[in-house]
């Protein structure tokens, strides 16, 4: 039986460490990541060619109405799906160890950091700098207020807010406003 890859196991939710088989593929993959950022992030470009260097960093054609506001940080690019319409405010941090998935007319705010990636309690295991994930999914018409935190294996609903500076640590069921640390719900739509 073949071993599964490095990304197998990601996706499994299992941790990766530096003694993982294939190891050295994601550390590639996070430095090819690097220089297609800072091309994404320093140059001045025209928005023709910002887009087609957004489309190189995620991997495929980004919608021509999207609008990601550099600069954005990412540790694959590969692993975020945007749909029709986004808006990606400036500093956003989006760790895509995991899939980050971003339904048509959502909104991110600045500063938003969306986190799939996570490391073992045990101090231990934490060494050799192992990283587990979790996908994070965003559905459609959604509005992420400014400075918010969204943690591994999180889904927000449709139609629904994440006030400025939440932490969102479980899924929020679709047309729900949700704030505060860890976020709760305000109201239903």
């Amino acid at each position: 039986m073949e071993k599964p890859s490095v990304w197998d196991i990601l996706r499994s939710g299992k941790a990766v460490g530096a003694d993982t088989p294939g190891h050295d593929v994601y550390n590639r993959a996070l430095e090819e990541c690097i220089e297609k950022r800072r091309r994404y992030n320093t140059l001045p470009l025209t928005s023709e060619e910002r887009r087609a260097a957004l489309s190189d960093l995620f991997g495929y054609e980004v919608d021509e109405r999207t609008k990601v506001v550099p600069p954005i940080h990412c540790d694959l690019g590969f692993n975020i799906k945007l749909g029709k319409n986004v808006l990606i405010n400036y500093n956003c941090i989006l760790l895509d160890t995991g899939e980050i998935s971003i339904g048509d007319n959502t909104l991110i705010g600045p500063g938003t950091m969306i986190v799939t990636a996570n490391h073992p309690f045990e101090a231990e295991k934490r060494r050799d700098w192992s990283v587990s994930c979790l996908p994070i999914k965003i559905e459609e018409d959604v509005w992420v207020g400014a400075g918010a935190v969204i943690l591994p294996g999180v889904t927000i609903g449709a139609r629904s807010i994440i006030g400025a500076g939440s932490v969102v640590t479980k899924d929020v069921a679709p047309d729900t406003v949700v704030a505060g640390n860890p976020a709760r719900v305000l109201r239903t739509q």
